[in-house]
């Protein structure tokens, strides 16, 4: 049985939402999201532009059927300062974008109290992919209407001297995190998927797995050993590879993952048995769910988190990732029962 814990202090967004002002409209469902305007943020350069043009097409239904919404581009800057006053009193907020997007928005709609959809227009969309959201206009606003509020968990990350992470879907050390980096180092506009290609051959020419020393909850479940490390709060990965398939994003736990490594050979070995789905089974392969997870390191590595570089760090020595249960919503499709 997987049990809900509580958290520890929190800073910065999650202070606000410890402060109790994550209320009112997460408990009064699609009826207080229907009677109050929607914020639409989109990113411009999501998906070579199609952001753009799916916020025109979402308005044009919105207003068809009554729905009021305000279309508002996001910006680069820490969410609080350009999302967090436009966010109060509205009924919910809609994110067009890739997973980028809704982690840079989902803790600044659990501070103003709404829930959230997301109208994918990144590469993976692995939250809207959770949820079954799709970019068709008719079934956004169809949910805006009518939709069921389901509430959801994040995570943070802490880092020693950094402010907090926000974690939606899940933060890795290894492989996947040199990935995000060299492509975040070396990317010159919008990225779709074969603008992983260089930097995953790159990083697989020069991986050297990182010695992991893992703890959940306060007790050793690995190491020290060489590994490639999942936190996650959501199942979705990368090209459906689905690491953490026992993941769910409503239990107040977080699925830690643990894949031993000592070298290129077993790095392809593991992305082989995801390909097929058959890692949870191997004898090699750690897996524990708990509310607090401590990543040691031997030597400082990269991390990413939800497929991107962290906002406030790089390479750490020490990481620890807490659950903060119920902490956001969404809207999910109306029920046809």
């Amino acid at each position: 049985m997987r049990t809900c814990y509580g958290t520890h202090g929190r800073s910065g967004a999650f202070g606000a939402m410890r402060r109790g002002r994550y209320q009112g409209a997460r408990d009064l469902g699609w009826i207080f999201s229907s009677l109050m305007s929607t914020l639409v943020i989109f990113n411009p350069i999501s998906g070579a532009g199609s952001a753009k043009r799916l916020s025109a097409a979402l308005s044009s239904v919105a207003a068809a059927q009554g729905v009021e919404i305000e279309l508002m581009e996001t910006s680069p800057g820490p969410p609080e300062t350009w999302l967090r006053e436009p966010l109060q009193g509205r009924g919910a907020l809609v994110v067009i974008g890739g997973d980028g997007a809704v982690r840079s928005a989902a803790a600044e709609a659990a501070i103003a109290g709404i829930p959230l959809i997301h109208m994918p227009a990144g590469n993976e969309n692995l939250f809207a992919r959770e949820f079954g959201m799709t970019a068709d206009p008719e079934e956004v606003v169809r949910r805006l209407r009518f939709g069921q509020v389901r509430h959801l968990d994040l995570a943070r990350g802490l880092v020693e001297g950094s402010p907090d992470e926000v974690i939606v879907l899940m933060a890795s050390i290894g492989f996947d995190a040199d990935v995000v980096h060299d492509l975040a180092s070396n990317r010159r506009g919008p990225a779709n998927h074969l603008s992983y290609v260089l930097p995953a051959i790159r990083s697989l020419l020069r991986f050297k797995p990182p010695v992991v020393h893992a703890i959940v909850d306060g007790e050793t479940v690995f190491g020290p050993g060489p590994a490639v490390v999942m936190v996650a709060n959501s199942r979705q990965y990368a090209a459906r590879l689905d690491p953490a398939r026992r993941a769910e994003m409503d239990d107040g736990l977080l699925d830690l993952v643990v894949m031993p490594t000592r070298g290129r050979w077993d790095l392809v070995r593991w992305l082989v048995r995801l390909r097929r789905g058959r890692h949870l089974d191997h004898p090699k392969l750690g897996y524990r769910a708990g509310a607090s997870i401590r990543i040691q390191l031997e030597h400082s590595s990269l991390w990413q988190v939800d497929g991107d570089p962290p906002h406030h760090s790089q390479a750490v020595k020490v990481i620890s990732v807490e659950v903060v249960p119920n902490a956001f919503s969404v809207l999910e499709h109306p029920r046809t029962d």
